[in-house]
């Protein structure tokens, strides 16, 4: 965490500093994300993946010809994925949850439906021309924090009737912090490499430095003697996620 603030901390100063020589540029996009979580927890599993969508803006402020400091604002939806407890209890401790669905049993499905408010910042870089109106880019790193303005779950398990769309975003961290890299192709509308009109379309890559859950709830491990006993539930889970980029700048 104090690497990723420091790197933060840099790229925010030359942000300030740089002037704008060659411009801005502005943007949107509309980007399928395919994302998931992983426990640090062997009595936690990933599995299964969300398919959720990032709205927004992008804005890049180039400092040179080719190169230039990248942010914007965008709704994330659906971003979490599904997790299996190989022990139940009571897994989600701040929610208020139906009293039946208090003490989950062993092989609980907990599917994670969360959405962020999106701000990104990082380099983004720019080939020559490949080929007629064609140009790669890649941005590398590009740190994001996400906040959080809504969070469900759907919670399924042996003997269980399903519960969807409960309500528990007091069982998840409010800020979620990421790091990710990815490129793609730029294509100019019109024809000029000076860029009036651009479509955008490649591939993200992110992690999470944070955990997403806030570890409110217990567990039944089995005690050696037959039953169970309750123990604090302390794993780390990290949201992960491919970006399919999809946008058009200005």
């Amino acid at each position: 965490m104090k690497k990723f603030l420091a790197v933060l901390f840099f790229i925010s100063t030359v942000w300030t500093v740089l002037p704008a020589q060659y411009g801005f540029r502005f943007g949107f996009q509309a980007s399928p994300v395919f994302s998931w979580l992983n426990s640090d927890d062997r009595y936690i599993n990933s599995n299964g993946q969300n398919l959720g969508i990032r709205l927004g803006t992008k804005v890049d402020y180039f400092f040179a010809e080719k190169y230039a400091l990248t942010t914007g604002l965008s709704l994330s939806f659906n971003q979490g994925g599904l997790l299996l407890h190989d022990y139940g209890g009571d897994l989600l401790g701040k929610t208020d949850l139906p009293e039946i669905y208090r003490d989950l049993p062993d092989g609980t499905n907990i599917r994670y439906n969360i959405n962020y408010v999106d701000v990104p910042i990082g380099l983004h870089l720019l080939t020559n021309e490949i080929f007629r109106d064609v140009r790669f880019f890649f941005e590398v790193p590009v740190f994001n924090i996400g906040i959080l303005y809504g969070a469900k779950a759907d919670i399924t398990g042996p003997g269980l009737e399903p519960l969807e769309g409960e309500n528990i975003s007091k069982d998840v961290v409010p800020v979620n912090v990421s790091w990710g890299l990815g490129g793609g192709i730029e294509y100019n509308l019109r024809g000029n490499s000076s860029g009036d009109t651009n479509l955008f379309a490649g591939v993200f890559y992110n992690q999470g430095f944070t955990d997403v859950t806030r570890d409110t709830g217990t567990r039944n491990f089995p005690d050696g003697a037959g039953g169970t006993s309750p123990q604090e539930e302390d794993s780390r889970a990290l949201l992960r996620s491919i970006t399919l980029f999809l946008g058009i700048m200005f």
